[in-house]
């Protein structure tokens, strides 16, 4: 497990934030930042630059060790160049897949017992062995595909079980365009939406051999990205910051200016459940717009006169997270992590924690009625020494921090019956003794082999 990490304060607010705030940085690449993605459920962020990929487990603010790769088969100064997490409902383990400058599709699977290892399950140069510009995923039913755009204007279209390697479906060359983002069509045809790098051009390819459907243009374009619903689209518009455009028709509806200095390309995207617009910069900082009102709500400060192309987003259940990285080789890379807790939002208690709670103080009343009835027996019937030792420990027990579980409240409580019951029966035998010695009866003692049997009493 890699050292080369720093989080001097990550942890989420847990309370209503207006703006976001810094939540803590990443630090460990050598090189430019070209690419991030972070999981399903918020703990693991992936991060792939010029000196290869990296995941970071944001939960428990560490970096988590690399597969081996074979030097053979990819070069370790193969730059990765986009990423993103397969997602099925149903898995346990998170898949990642990326792409690379030399045309290598590489795709990892958690594994171990505490799932921080990863296994290296693709890794294999596509087509003519281009940059992968772009790639993407779709999953439905038993049946997941990944597509990817090369450098080469070529469109490919991969199924892929997790088990075995990846089987070709279609591949295409488009004329004039170069894929720069590419998506799935959340559909039952899974056609896909292909955005052309520098003509802007936006096809809609047939999912089942990638014959093109449609064609649209938006304008020149370095980057782009679609919305949830797959209505709307962001660009980086080369000129004076980010658009936004309707899918159908690739209409511009609104801009959103950042007065660049140079023509950098520069990575958008929707957040907040597409409220917002999160776009990089030349100039150190990620630029937060209102999406609706176009207006500028936050800037927030990455580092000072460097470039910030690389962002991403993440929309948990209470908080959203923005993440921007370094993006070139002459000063130190570094990931920033802002965060805001959104409005109304307040995190509910657990109803098991709740029935826990619930359960463990109707154990506390139940001992101390116990207690009660335990002090009034030894007073009134037996002539024994009080002990509360039993009771004690499980009080004590209770009064710890954790939560108990179901196997420890039976364990407390057949400890306290069984002492009890011990208790009870050695007085009783004490008192057969005493009546015995005034009725003249003899005690009769058990010879040597012979079977006895002890009953425990549990109480009157």
């Amino acid at each position: 497990m890699s050292s080369d990490y720093l989080i001097p304060m990550f942890s989420l607010p847990t309370q209503y934030c207006k703006e976001y705030r810094l939540e803590g940085r990443l630090v460990g690449h050598k090189n430019a930042i070209n690419c991030l993605a972070v999981s399903r459920n918020g703990n693991l962020l992936a991060s792939g630059g010029s000196d290869g990929m990296r995941i970071w487990n944001l939960k428990r603010r560490l970096q988590l060790p690399s597969p081996r790769q074979n030097v053979a088969i990819r070069n370790p100064a193969d730059p990765m160049t986009c990423v993103c997490w397969i997602t099925r409902q149903e898995a346990t383990r998170e898949t990642l897949c990326y792409g690379t400058g030399l045309g290598f599709i590489g795709i990892w699977q958690q594994q171990g017992e505490g799932m921080e290892d990863f296994d290296a399950k693709v890794s294999r140069r596509i087509g003519t062995g281009k940059e992968i510009m772009c790639l993407t995923y779709d999953h439905a039913g038993n049946d997941t595909r990944i597509a990817t755009g090369t450098r080469d204007k070529r469109v490919q279209v991969w199924s892929f079980d997790f088990r075995g390697p990846l089987i070709p479906i279609f591949s295409i060359e488009l004329s004039t365009t170069i894929p720069r983002t590419i998506n799935f069509n959340r559909t039952a045809s899974r056609d896909l939406l292909v955005f052309g790098m520098y003509d802007g051009e936006v096809h809609a390819l047939r999912g089942t051999d990638g014959f093109i459907i449609a064609t649209s243009n938006a304008g020149p374009l370095m980057h782009a990205s679609v919305d949830i619903a797959q209505t709307l689209f962001l660009i980086d518009n080369v000129v004076n910051g980010f658009s936004l455009h309707r899918l159908d028709d690739a209409a511009c509806i609104r801009t959103y200016n950042t007065n660049p200095v140079k023509t950098f390309p520069k990575q958008v995207v929707f957040g907040e459940k597409t409220d917002i617009v999160v776009g990089g910069s030349d100039a150190g900082v990620v630029y937060v717009f209102d999406k609706n009102e176009g207006t500028l709500k936050q800037v927030l400060r990455h580092a000072d006169k460097t470039r910030v192309q690389t962002v991403t987003t993440y929309d948990g259940t209470y908080h959203s997270i923005i993440v921007g990285a370094t993006s070139q080789n002459d000063t130190e890379p570094m990931i920033s992590i802002w965060s805001r807790r959104r409005d109304g939002l307040e995190t509910p208690r657990p109803i098991g924690r709740a029935l826990k709670h619930f359960v463990r103080g109707i154990v506390q009343l139940v001992i101390a009625m116990a207690l009660l009835a335990y002090v009034s027996y030894v007073f009134v019937t037996m002539n024994t020494p009080i002990s509360f030792e039993p009771l004690g420990n499980i009080w004590r027990n209770l009064a710890r921090p954790h939560e108990p579980t179901n196997d420890d409240i039976r364990v407390w409580v057949e400890q306290y019956i069984e002492h009890r019951g011990v208790v009870v029966g050695t007085s009783d035998e004490n008192r057969r003794r005493t009546d015995q010695g005034k009725t003249g009866t003899p005690n009769i003692e058990m010879g040597h082999g012979e079977e006895s049997q002890a009953v425990i009493f549990l109480g009157t």
